[in-house]
């Protein structure tokens, strides 16, 4: 059996919206297991030096786990199999890498336990991903996909086919447990309420009236704390917002802005990428061979 896992970046947050809302982007991660492959762990393009090859890494530890929260029977266990993951999703990026490989270390696992190919598995993925890597904000658009607010249950949502995301990469990395750890616990009235309202305009500006954006993405709960962390990044968010619609994605230190058909992302600092997405309706996907 040969398995083939394509699951999308995403960006969480967004503005207002810490730790709940996130939006999926159609830059995908892959990852291929072949069970009549000689059994290892390989892979290719971002963080392809570093990543582990001894099967702690996260996908591995995916497919593990999903195989415990499913055993059928007590000697049951997963094939020997090769795994090569095709990555292209910058690590410790605020781009939902982990969350991307913990979905598709689910889904892979899934079809090696004999979940039929054609069934929508998206509830399980995102339950199983946002238990084991701990962000449901991103483990929710890359399970399915669009728009999606995280409450108790999932909503998802179609973006607005108007947007015109671009995901501004630094060389400079930021793990989420850092960015976190700068975090206030408790937040003023006034603070609450401003990110209250935003979010609220959020939800209408990705899904029907891009054009709020601007106002929308405004945040005083998180984003000037992470961007103190990287004083860089800060110096190109101030830049970029003086034009359009921008935010810190995820925990940063990756930026999220909106470019228009008038407007577009100034020239950066050297090191910094530039990558112009569509946002992604579909969440993670599989094929199966054999």
């Amino acid at each position: 059996m040969r398995i083939t896992v394509r699951v999308p970046a995403t960006s969480a947050n967004l503005g207002p919206g810490f730790d709940c809302f996130g939006l999926a982007l159609d830059l995908c991660n892959e990852i291929i297991v072949d069970t009549n492959a000689e059994p290892g762990v390989t892979w290719e393009g971002e963080g392809a030096e570093e990543l582990p090859t001894d099967g702690s890494d996260m996908v591995s530890r995916a497919m593990q786990h999903t195989f415990e929260q499913r055993r059928f029977h007590p000697d049951a266990g997963l094939p020997p199999f090769a795994l090569h993951g095709v990555n292209r999703i910058p690590l410790e990026r605020g781009l939902g890498s982990s969350s991307a490989a913990a979905v598709a270390g689910i889904a892979a696992a899934e079809m090696l336990l004999g979940v039929e190919a054609g069934e929508d598995r998206s509830d399980s993925r995102y339950r199983y991903a946002a238990e084991l890597e701990g962000h449901p904000d991103n483990a929710a658009p890359a399970s399915y996909g669009g728009f999606t607010i995280v409450a108790d249950a999932v909503h998802r949502f179609d973006p607005h086919p108007d947007l015109r995301p671009a995901i501004l990469i630094p060389t400079t990395r930021l793990p989420t447990r850092d960015a976190r750890r700068a975090l206030t616990l408790e937040v003023s009235l006034d603070v609450a309420v401003f990110n209250i309202a935003r979010a609220g305009l959020l939800v209408t500006a990705i899904t029907r009236e891009p054009r709020l954006l601007g106002e929308a993405l405004e945040d005083r709960l998180h984003q000037g704390v992470r961007l103190a962390l990287v004083p860089e990044v800060r110096q190109v968010f101030d830049r970029v917002h003086r034009d359009m619609p921008v935010c810190v994605s995820g925990a940063g230190p990756s930026l999220l802005a909106f470019e228009t058909t008038d407007v577009r992302v100034p020239d950066l600092p050297e090191g910094w990428q530039v990558l112009r997405v569509p946002t992604r309706a579909r969440g993670c996907e599989v094929d199966v061979e054999g």
